[in-house]
């Protein structure tokens, strides 16, 4: 399962022994278990219905009925239907729900193709289900819920401002982003199918606590990473204008926010991640007296007409541009003196170059 960047309350995982699925019922559950102190079970469709051939299944809370007025459960869970004699075999599905007395299940009405469960998948010699047997196994998250809003479905106007009013919307561009995007900006932010990483944090969070989550989120050290944040200039080119440094790690996200971007309705930011030198992790000064300026390269393949974010990379004030061109030509892996063009692209105090050959 993803990390979503919450905090966990509880974690458990149950698994399902399913021996004779040819004699299931129609709608079958599987036997109650407990995580976070309240009773779960497994909801499963197994011969689809007259319109569809696919299996479906469902984290089912047990006990809709008994729970106390109000109740709701923040989960993340994620369903895995598998060959107890090869693990190896199995198909998944993964997603998050705040669960209540009135919407007790959720999951896959499509959840895996039914014929398919009884032939070997695509490099796999033995099938999902075999000797009409199978294990479904469900991994269970509770997601710490502080404010009581998390995932609400905000049919009700005065919930939807309070939630806008608690929580912040942050975006941040990575390197790997920068390098798939066709454009001159680091990233498109007005894509409905971007895959800019999102967080949703409480607007009181410490720099310190969302810094720590995201770098779990992204697999590295806390001390490994900086950030930038990005802000939309008047010429409409969203660039890094200012590191937040680790003596803001007091501050809480929403100061930042207004203290940085106010005038954007969410934090944009960008993902600086430096590699330990001798141990030791360096970021270079930034500051109005810093000799360095950030710069952002990108390729231009003239043959397929395409843009290839190639890196980011620190230059001094009074550097000359040729002074990078072997660093540019070892990034591309072309012979030392290869002749390039280079050219600068709406510069504006972080500059993105385009270089050519």
């Amino acid at each position: 399962m993803p990390d979503l960047g919450y905090e966990i309350e509880d974690f458990q995982y149950y698994t399902w022994r399913i021996t004779g699925w040819s004699g299931l019922e129609k709608r079958t559950t599987s036997p109650e278990f407990e995580v976070g102190g309240w009773k779960w079970r497994i909801l499963l469709f197994p011969f689809g219905n007259k319109n569809s051939d696919t299996v479906s299944v469902y984290l089912d809370f047990a006990d809709p009925k008994g729970a106390p007025a109000g109740w709701h459960s923040c989960v993340q869970f994620a369903l895995l239907l598998w060959n107890p004699e090869d693990p190896t075999s199995y198909v998944s599905n993964n997603a998050h729900h705040r669960f209540t007395a009135k919407e007790p299940d959720w999951g896959f009405t499509r959840f895996y193709t039914l014929h398919k469960l009884f032939a070997p998948l695509e490099n796999r010699t033995r099938p999902l289900i075999e000797n009409n047997a199978c294990n479904i196994t469900v991994f269970v998250r509770i997601i710490k819920d502080p404010t009581g809003v998390l995932w609400h479905d905000f049919k009700n106007e005065e919930i939807k401002a309070e939630e806008s009013h608690l929580y912040l919307s942050i975006k941040i561009v990575t390197p790997q982003i920068f390098v798939q995007h066709q454009g001159f900006d680091l990233a498109n932010f007005d894509d409905p199918l971007s895959v800019i990483p999102q967080f949703k944090v409480l607007k009181s969070e410490t720099y310190r606590n969302f810094k720590c989550m995201a770098a779990k989120r992204f697999g590295c050290s806390v001390e490994q990473i900086r950030f930038w944040v990005l802000v939309i200039r008047q010429n409409k080119t969203v660039r890094p204008d200012t590191p937040i440094n680790d003596n803001f790690f007091g501050m809480s996200m929403e100061e930042i926010h207004i203290k940085m971007a106010a005038r954007q309705i969410e934090l944009k930011l960008f993902l600086e991640m430096a590699k330990p030198i001798n141990g030791k992790v360096w970021f270079p000064r930034v500051e109005n007296d810093s000799p360095y300026i950030l710069v952002f390269i990108k390729y231009f393949n003239p043959d397929t007409q395409s843009l290839e974010g190639l890196c980011h990379l620190y230059i001094q004030k009074f550097d000359k541009v040729g002074d990078i061109i072997p660093f540019l030509c070892e990034k591309k892996e072309f012979p030392p003196h290869t002749p390039l063009k280079i050219y600068e692209v709406k510069c504006i105090f972080i500059k993105i170059f385009v270089l050519f050959c």
